[in-house]
């Protein structure tokens, strides 16, 4: 827990992390497994629901569907409509939405498995960084420099990339001369002379087939940049080809990072038969052949270990244990995912958050937000725990540490959202989109169904609905501009079996023997599941802490959900996106309760 403890020159961002439990606490509830349940034992199971007033705080925002008719015209949700989520005309908070973010409150509480991520590689490319680990990883799967000779050996091979069906291949370069090369650089004028002879301009990212067979390739501009790229002609003996696994296929679709300026080479596939690019052919850890291919020599390439590379096994992702989010929530994405774990229904139902007074005018008028381009997860910086906040010692996805843990966003006062309060945005008008949230001081109401839970789950459940004095949730859009803000109140309510099936009927209508239960009992519920956690918590883990918010962990969440620790960072610029320099000093995040 002692990183990313740093508090010179520390980095800023409108979210921190929750750090992750190095082990997993199951839920012990044999029956959640088996499927094999006790009759009497059930019998003294919980169910009923939980009644909840939900108020806005800050503006909140969901963006609705389109219409039939808007998706005829081709319309975009994202452009076109900024209509709240208001499915029949009827303004709601989706119970989906309601329950995501209870879903990862649990999650965090109850020591459970780190929850629904993307497990990818993510992609770098590090030949000028000024982070000295960073360069060096880079260099060392593409290039090398010779002492003696004093050039630069490159590692990357050369070769055309061609789509058969639904597959894709490298066929590599013809290797030529007494070094076997299969490509070359080209000074500027030799190229432009070149592109000329067969009747064309020189155009940065792109490539040009030359009469012979070879192909020149041009990347974007640089600051002393004096060459292009030149590739052999194919080599079309197909014991040489190198088919693409299509887990290296997909990590090249989601590099969020790439530009639109560079060309997408599996794109370019459905045009032309055979694409020159450049690539690099890899091993991971359990021996899989992998490979890395970019549309210029010194491309972005692929980290060797994935995301969750960096989520401890032994805890965080174990299959045999069964943790309370998934023993509540259910775990059937999961086991589409994995043939090998074990399907469980869920066990809680979020209805839809409806507005307590449904004749108010909550709307606000029509405006476009912020843009958001801020870091993504490829700033190790900022996602991964870090042992140094010098720049050169800094770990990234290649090394051997851990993601920071769940994100969540700072409060803030909810003012000041709009793009015209930042100016420093992106301008760009393809990027920004409209909105029209509700206003703050808005009432919902809600339910949450619940059946057959022991006292500790629903107590897991109303420990995340009920958070501690001045401590708010985030839900929905535009939480680094500071929207999303609520409170909830839980109110309890249980149902009486014996009750519910010795009577049909009752004055009202049907006997349903559902009664609203006192604090006290809320409040019991809740002490039982901190109870069973604290027990099972690791001494390192737990400290001197008598209640779960003692805990180092949720420490850091309650500082994260404390709204005017929020407002008090927000006004001293704590929790803003660094700016362009600011950025490339690659200063570290702290912990929240550092900031």
């Amino acid at each position: 827990m002692g990183k990313n403890n740093f508090n010179k020159n520390d980095a800023t961002a409108p979210y921190n992390f929750v750090p992750l439990n190095s082990t997993v606490i199951s839920d012990n509830d044999s029956s959640v497994v088996t499927g094999i349940h006790d009759s009497y034992y059930y019998y003294e199971r919980l169910t009923g629901y939980i009644e909840c007033k939900l108020e806005t705080l800050t503006p909140i925002y969901i963006r609705g569907g389109l219409t039939e008719e808007e998706v005829k015209s081709k319309k975009e949700a994202k452009k076109d409509n900024s209509n709240f989520f208001s499915p029949a005309g009827q303004i709601r908070i989706p119970g989906s939405s309601l329950r995501g973010m209870i879903r990862t409150l649990v999650e965090i509480a109850s020591w459970g498995k780190f929850g629904f991520f993307e497990d990818r590689n993510l992609y770098f490319r590090g030949f000028a960084d000024n982070c000295k680990n960073l360069r060096e990883e880079y260099d060392s799967q593409m290039r090398s420099y010779d002492m003696e000779s004093e050039r630069t050996i490159y590692k990357m091979s050369a070769g055309y990339m061609v789509k058969e069906g639904f597959r894709y291949f490298i066929y590599p370069a013809e290797k030529t001369g007494s070094n076997n090369k299969q490509s070359d650089g080209i000074t500027k004028a030799e190229s432009l002379e070149k592109i000329k002879q067969i009747g064309k301009k020189r155009s940065e990212f792109t490539y040009y087939k030359l009469e012979d067979g070879r192909s020149i390739v041009v990347s974007g501009s640089m600051p002393n940049k004096k060459h292009d790229w030149i590739i052999n002609k194919i080599d079309r003996n197909i014991q040489n080809m190198i088919e693409i696994p299509e887990i290296d296929i997909q990590n090249y679709n989601r590099d969020e990072s790439r530009g639109n300026k560079v060309p997408d080479l599996l794109k370019l596939c459905y045009d032309d038969k055979e694409v020159p690019c450049f690539y690099v052919e890899w091993l991971d850890d359990e021996n899989n052949k992998r490979v890395s291919f970019g549309n210029t020599a010194l491309f972005r390439i692929s980290y060797q270990k994935s995301i969750g590379d960096h989520i401890p096994i032994n805890g965080i992702k174990n299959k045999e244990k069964v943790d309370f989010a998934n023993a509540i929530f259910g775990n059937t994405f999961e086991g589409e995912k994995d043939p090998d774990i074990n399907p469980i229904a869920g066990r809680v139902f979020f209805e839809d958050a409806k507005l307590a007074n449904p004749n108010e005018k909550c709307l606000m008028d029509e405006e476009t937000p912020g843009i958001l381009l801020g870091p993504k997860p490829t700033s190790f910086q900022l996602y991964l725990e870090q042992d140094s906040n010098t720049k050169d010692e800094l770990k990234h996805y290649n090394s051997g540490t851990r993601i920071r843990g769940n994100k969540f966003y700072w409060h803030k006062s909810g003012e000041k959202w709009e793009h015209k309060y930042h100016p420093q945005g992106n301008s760009n008008e393809k990027i920004k989109t409209k909105i029209r949230p509700v206003k703050p001081n808005t009432e919902f109401k809600f339910r949450i169904r619940y059946e057959n839970l022991s006292e500790s789950e629903l107590g897991a459940l109303l420990f995340a609905l009920k958070l501690p004095e001045g401590c708010a949730h985030k839900i929905g859009m535009g939480k680094p501009y500071g929207l999303g803000s609520v409170k909830i109140i839980p109110e309890l309510y249980t149902s009486d079996r014996n009750g519910r099936y010795l009577t049909l009927f009752n004055e009202d209508g049907w006997e349903l023997a559902e009664f609203k239960q006192k604090d006290r009992m809320l409040n019991q519920t809740v002490s039982a599941f901190e109870e069973h956690i604290l027990e099972d918590m690791s001494d390192s883990d737990k400290g001197e802490a008598s209640s779960l918010w003692d805990t180092r962990r949720l420490k850091q969440l309650k500082t994260l959900l404390d709204v005017e620790k929020g407002k008090e960072l927000q006004s001293n610029k704590k929790t803003e996106y660094m700016d362009i320099d600011q950025f490339k000093k690659r200063d570290v995040l702290p912990l929240s309760e550092d900031v």
